[in-house]
């Protein structure tokens, strides 16, 4: 699907979406295998999940440095569809991360994985060991009428650049959304996660991610990615939070297909490179979004969800 494609069926499925999705039992998750888990009771959490720097792996590094993709896996990689709208505002200011074993670029994931489109690509985020944060849309094909995509097919690639993966690569033993996303296909729910079948994490370190209802307009924020127009290497960009809603971010870091997933994230104190939000969508439609990206703000509700994926088995 190409970026004007999935923009215009992104838009059509906003308008389309019932008002009554917009409650709490929106945030119900379920998962690919099946399982429709039980909605969770959201009183007296804590605002914080931390983050986790890693621990230092030197040698393991060097020698993974050393190795590249097989041509077969690095040319699946470079052909692969980026998921999501592309949304360069005014000058593009992104920049190159030149060093993808640097903290907290090495927790930053590359996700590759099919479609019915063929072979397509997002962005992710480690938050514990094994589990990765990334937009709905990545997990689930709500705008293509596509359902659960096949998990089997899914790889992840911490810290990849260019034609080399320092961390190697994990499959998925499961991918998680939930009802607001697949059953309603709502921006504002638009959010998931994926189970690994490694513990990849304990070597890259994971984000944290934090919730607040206050406003978080102003917020100097930072987004990184592997975006489409830059095969297989990690860019970031800088901006701050322009518009402040409950359920979402907006905000004028440029983005590009391919970099649905990523963190929106800032370092707080208590909570190290915190994210605030899911970046899933470029500018569309009338303000604040034609002139703005937008994510899924971590909420409560979104938090509490990405703490239980962190805790399940599968």
């Amino acid at each position: 699907m190409t970026a004007k494609t999935f923009a215009a069926a992104l838009g059509a499925a906003l308008l389309a979406a019932p008002v009554a999705a917009l409650a709490s039992d929106a945030h119900t998750p379920i998962s690919a295998r099946g399982t429709s888990f039980k909605a969770e009771s959201f009183g007296g959490n804590s605002r914080v999940s931390k983050g986790f720097k890693g621990k230092d792996y030197t040698s393991d590094i060097s020698a993974a440095l050393s190795r590249t993709l097989s041509g077969d896996e690095a040319s699946a990689l470079l052909d692969a569809i980026p998921i999501g709208p592309n949304s360069i505002i005014g000058p593009d200011e992104r920049k190159l991360v030149k060093k993808t074993t640097k903290y907290p670029y090495r927790a930053v994931v590359l996700i590759l994985f099919e479609t019915p489109e063929g072979s397509s690509r997002c962005t992710g985020w480690m938050i514990n060991r094994n589990t990765v944060a990334t937009a709905g849309h990545c997990v689930y094909g709500y705008q293509n009428n596509a359902g659960w995509y096949n998990y089997k097919t899914f790889k992840m690639y911490p810290g990849y650049t260019g034609s080399s993966a320092p961390y190697g690569s994990c499959k998925a033993k499961n991918l998680y959304s939930v009802v607001g996303w697949t059953q309603n296909g709502l921006d504002d729910y638009d959010y998931g996660a994926i189970k690994l079948k490694c513990n990849v994490g304990k070597k890259t370190g994971w984000f944290g991610y934090f919730s607040t209802s206050k406003s978080l307009k102003g917020r100097k924020i930072t987004i990184a990615g592997y975006p489409g127009d830059k095969p297989r290497t990690q860019w970031k960009s800088k901006g701050k939070v322009t518009v402040s809603q409950v359920r979402r971010v907006f905000y004028q870091n440029d983005t590009f297909g391919g970099m649905s997933g990523s963190a929106v994230y800032y370092k707080k104190p208590g909570c190290g490179q915190c994210s605030i939000a899911v970046h899933a969508y470029g500018t569309y439609n009338g303000p604040p979004f034609d002139n703005n990206n937008h994510g899924t703000r971590i909420t409560k509700y979104v938090k509490k969800n990405l703490d239980d994926w962190k805790k399940r088995r599968k």
